[in-house]
C-alpha cells in the first residue's frame, strides 16, 4: 500500500491564519482540490502561484519552500490515533506551547510576583539538562513557564541582580532555540536565538553571545537557502572570540570550539571538504588545550565531540565509508553522563550513511533503533530522523527492515 504523505507545516500555517481550504483556494484563484493536492504533497505549486501563496500565508518565499519541502507520513483516513500518538510533525507537537508564548505571552502579566533568582536559575539549568538528556517533551512543556519567570525576574530586578536575571533570560531562550532546531523550525529557532543574543549583548557576556550565535547559525541551517548565512554567522562569532588572552577562559574556548565544529559541518554541506577538515583540525587542537570532555556553556565540547563531528562531516560530504571508519574505535562513554542526545547523534549520522551508502536500509534501521534505545524521544523529535524514517518507509521492503514499521509507529509517523 502506498504511503500517504502530508505537508503538515503548510496545513498548520493555513489553519493558524484562519483559512479553510475553500477560502484559501478562493483567495488564490484556484480550485479547492488544488489546495488539497498541495497539502497532500501530490503536486507542487507552480512558480507563478508561489509568490501569491507566500503573501497570503504571510511568509517569505524561502519559508514557503521550507513548508513545501517538509513532508511527513500522514495517518490513513478512518484510523484512530491513541492519546500518545503523534501523526503531526515534531514541530507541531513540541513547539505549540513555545509558539503560543512567543505570540501571545511574551509580556507576562504585570501583577505576577517576581520569582526568586535561585528558583529561575534552577529552572533554566533543568531545561538544559533535560534537553541534553533528550527529554524533549519535558522541555517543551516547561520552557514557556521558565521563559515567563525569567522575563518577570529581569523586568523586576536592578543592579547586579538585574545582570544575573538577564543572563538567565538569555540562557532560557537558548534552550528554547535548541528545541526549535531539533524540531526543524528555523523561524522559531532564529527568533529565540536573537532574543538570547540581545540579552547576552546587553550584559556584555561573550560566552552567552557566542552560544546565541551558534544557535542562530543552527537556525539558518533549518531555513532553505540560508546555508551561507549559517556559515558567516558562525565565522564572525569565532573571530570575535579569538582575541588572545594569557590564560584562556575555558567557557570561551568551549564556545569557540563548538562554533568551529558547526562551521566544519556547514563547509561539508557546501561541498568544501578541505575547509571542513581544516576546521576539524582547529577544533581538535582546542579540545586538546581544554584537556578533557566537558559541557561548559552546554556545548559538550571536547575531544569526543570532535570525533562525533568527524562522523557528521563525513556523512554531509557523502563519504559514507569514512563515516563508518571514523566511528569504529569511537567510545561515547567518555562523554559526561547527561549528554544522551550527543550519543544518539552518532547513530543518526550512521543511519543516514547506511541508507545512502552501500550498506542498505537494514543497517540504517539498526542504527535508528540504537538511537531510539539511547534516547527514546530522538526519532519523534528530531526532524532529520523523522525525514529519514519517512524516506525509508517510502521504499520499504518489510523482509529487509522488519523493525522499521514498528519504529515509525512509536515515533507517531504512522498509526
Amino acid at each position: 500500500m502506498p504511503v500517504a504523505l502530508k505537508r503538515h507545516r503548510l496545513c498548520q500555517r493555513r489553519k493558524t491564519l484562519g483559512f479553510s481550504q475553500e477560502r484559501l483556494a478562493e483567495t488564490l484563484g484556484v480550485d479547492r482540490s488544488t489546495v488539497v493536492r498541495w497539502e497532500n504533497a501530490e503536486t507542487d505549486p507552480q512558480p507563478w502561484h508561489r509568490t501569491r501563496i507566500a503573501a497570503v500565508l504571510q511568509v517569505t518565499p524561502d519559508q514557503l519552500d521550507g513548508m513545501l519541502g517538509d513532508v511527513s507520513i500522514a495517518r490513513r483516513r478512518g484510523q484512530v490515533m491513541g492519546d500518545d500518538a503523534k501523526a503531526a510533525p515534531a514541530r507541531t507537537e513540541l513547539l505549540g506551547p513555545l509558539w503560543a508564548f512567543l505570540t501571545t505571552s511574551y509580556l507576562p502579566p504585570a501583577i505576577r510576583p517576581a520569582p526568586r533568582t535561585v528558583d529561575v536559575r534552577r529552572s533554566v539549568g533543568q531545561l538544559h539538562r533535560l534537553y541534553q538528556q533528550a527529554s524533549y517533551d519535558n522541555v517543551a512543556r516547561q520552557v514557556p513557564d521558565v521563559l515567563s519567570q525569567a522575563t518577570v525576574l529581569a523586568g523586576n530586578s536592578s543592579g547586579l541582580q538585574r545582570s544575573t536575571a538577564i543572563k538567565l533570560l538569555a540562557a532560557a531562550y537558548l534552550a528554547a532555540s535548541k528545541l526549535a532546531v531539533k524540531a526543524g523550525d528555523g523561524e522559531i529557532a532564529l527568533v529565540t536565538a536573537d532574543r538570547a543574543a540581545t540579552a547576552a549583548h546587553l550584559v556584555e557576556d561573550k560566552a552567552l553571545a557566542g552560544v546565541a550565535a551558534h544557535q542562530a547559525s543552527c537556525a539558518y541551517l533549518r531555513l532553505p537557502g540560508h546555508m551561507h548565512e549559517a556559515e558567516q554567522t558562525a565565522l564572525a562569532s569565532i573571530e570575535q572570540l579569538s582575541v588572545r588572552q594569557r590564560v584562556e577562559d575555558p567557557d570561551l574556548l568551549s564556545v569557540r570550539g563548538a562554533l568551529i565544529l558547526l562551521s566544519a559541518v556547514v563547509a561539508a554541506r557546501l561541498g568544501r571538504s578541505d575547509d571542513a577538515n581544516s576546521r576539524l583540525a582547529d577544533a581538535e587542537r582546542l579540545a586538546a588545550n581544554l584537556g578533557a570532555d566537558g559541557n561548559r556553556m552546554w556545548t559538550a565540547f571536547g575531544p569526543t565531540n570532535v570525533v562525533i563531528h568527524r562522523v557528521s562531516v563525513a556523512v554531509d560530504a557523502g563519504q559514507y565509508d569514512r563515516a563508518f571508519q571514523v566511528s569504529k574505535p569511537f567510545d561515547t562513554s567518555k562523554l559526561p553522563s547527561g549528554l544522551v542526545s550527543r550519543r544518539a547523534q552518532v547513530h543518526l549520522d550512521l543511519a543516514v550513511a547506511g541508507a545512502a551508502g552501500n550498506e542498505g536500509p537494514s543497517l540504517a534501521v539498526l542504527h535508528l533503533l540504537e538511537a531510539e534505545r539511547v534516547a527514546p524521544e530522538t526519532i519523534s523529535a528530531n526532524i532529520h530522523a523523522r525525514t529519514l524514517v519517512a524516506t525509508l518507509l517510502s521504499k520499504e521492503r518489510r523482509s529487509a527492515t522488519p523493525g522499521l514499521r514498528p519504529l515509525a509507529m512509536r515515533a507517531g509517523l504512522i498509526s
